[in-house]
């Protein structure tokens, strides 16, 4: 089983959505083997010390609730900010294993935020919602910056939009226009494997 970890309460039902679209529309698992997301402050499960990157005292906690739930994989999933994802991916990444206890795991960065996948896919998103015609990743607030392009009559709202908006997500659009989005995709694509839910 895989246990999602994320930092956003909206991520707690978004995520599991576009994981079982990912792995039906891309590898005809209908029924993948994933737990419900786990939620811990991005600051408890990575920091900064003394400019590198470590991990922070949450990961053990979220690792071994995992465990509890029969987790045999991990996939973190957090937003980047800005911090430097190449930066901290190279310093994280290779302590993964030792830090959580999972051999199976993955670190992935939304750059800059879970936002920004649909700003990636806009047109879908909305009714007559134009292509967003610059890069999706690069603007900081996507949040805001997906109300202004949108032309929502109401605040974005995570806990409700995020799951909605998920669901209409375009994968192939995603995938062309996001790094970050193609990180998500060949990570979990290696925890089915690892998890036997599609051939190694």
């Amino acid at each position: 089983m895989i246990k999602p970890i994320v930092e956003g309460h909206g991520e707690i039902e978004a995520l599991p959505i576009l994981l079982r679209r990912i792995a039906g529309e891309r590898f005809n698992v209908w029924n993948p083997p994933i737990l419900r997301p786990g939620r811990y402050p991005s600051s408890r499960l990575v920091r900064k010390n003394h400019g590198k990157w470590d991990f922070g005292p949450d990961l053990l906690k979220a690792a071994g609730h995992a465990r509890n739930e029969g987790a045999s994989a991990l996939l973190i999933l957090l937003d980047a900010d800005d911090l430097c994802v190449k930066q901290a991916s190279a310093e994280l990444a290779p302590r993964f294993a030792e830090a959580s206890g999972f051999d199976a795991g993955s670190l992935v960065f939304a750059v800059r935020e879970y936002e920004a996948w649909f700003l990636a896919s806009a047109e879908t998103i909305a009714e007559d919602a134009e292509p967003y015609a610059r890069d999706p990743e690069a603007r900081r607030d996507a949040k805001g910056e997906l109300e202004q392009h949108l032309n929502l009559r109401f605040p974005y709202d995570e806990r409700a939009d995020q799951p909605a908006y998920t669901n209409k997500l375009d994968l192939d659009l995603c995938q062309s226009r996001s790094r970050s989005f193609r990180k998500l995709l060949k990570e979990f694509e290696q925890l089915l494997k690892h998890c036997g839910a599609i051939p190694s």
